[in-house]
């Protein structure tokens, strides 16, 4: 299948086409200059492939968590492509997407994203389920779910899963780990849009939006004048 991807939900955008078993991966850790490049970077890994918009089958994102400016820059420029060449977007839960990979892993699974002021989203699974839903949430509140579950074979995964993993340990659970190099989430999203075609589920409704977790900050400014 001909598809595009993109991870926006952290620091670092991804984007990614794919045109059946060739793959043109393009990395954006430039902070604000993402809303300048997105479009270029889309054009640019279609190209790779000899690719155009219009010979797309299907589009995929993080639907958050995350980043408000990255998500709302993958949301307009998916939603574009539909509108001009009709091609549907799967929206997939970011910490879902960061999971995958390990949903055979025999132990818990914390997928985290640093949400800056001491705060992280995190979700839990185990088995390839959740077991604890997307939070915006503290390292405290992590560390007293896993040590309820009676735990000791723990992983984190994702885009902060280091910074997440050490402050674990200083939180005094010793027992999570995380990989040194976390797998590129569009490989995901390719995946699990292929599983919902397959299952027939619905694509992203034009009035779809980001999942936020947290209000914005000018949203936060607005209710304290």
């Amino acid at each position: 299948m001909k598809s595009l991807a993109i991870d926006s939900a952290a620091s670092c955008m991804v984007i990614a086409s794919r045109n059946d078993d060739l793959t043109a991966t393009l990395s954006l850790d430039i902070g604000m200059k993402q809303s300048q490049k997105i479009l270029p970077a889309i054009d640019y890994v279609l190209k790779q492939l000899d690719m155009t918009p219009a010979d797309l089958d299907f589009t995929a994102l993080t639907a958050g968590p995350g980043t408000f400016t990255g998500l709302r820059l993958a949301f307009s420029a998916l939603k574009a492509i539909e509108l001009a060449h009709d091609v549907p977007i799967y929206g997939i839960p970011s910490l879902d997407a960061y999971a995958f990979p390990f949903r055979n892993f025999g132990g818990t699974v914390v997928s985290v994203i640093d949400a800056k002021k001491d705060q992280f989203f995190a979700a839990v699974y185990k088995d390839g389920s959740c077991i604890l839903e997307a939070e915006d949430t503290t390292v405290e509140r992590i560390r007293d779910f896993l040590n309820s579950c009676d735990t000791e074979n723990a992983i984190v995964v994702g885009p902060d899963a280091g910074i997440f993993s050490e402050a674990l340990k200083e939180a005094g659970y010793k027992s999570a780990k995380h990989l040194p190099f976390q797998p590129n989430a569009t490989e995901s999203l390719f995946a699990i849009a292929e599983e919902m075609i397959e299952q027939k589920k619905e694509p992203l409704k034009d009035y779809d939006g980001p999942i936020y977790l947290r209000k914005s900050e000018a949203e936060i400014a607005l209710e304290n004048k």
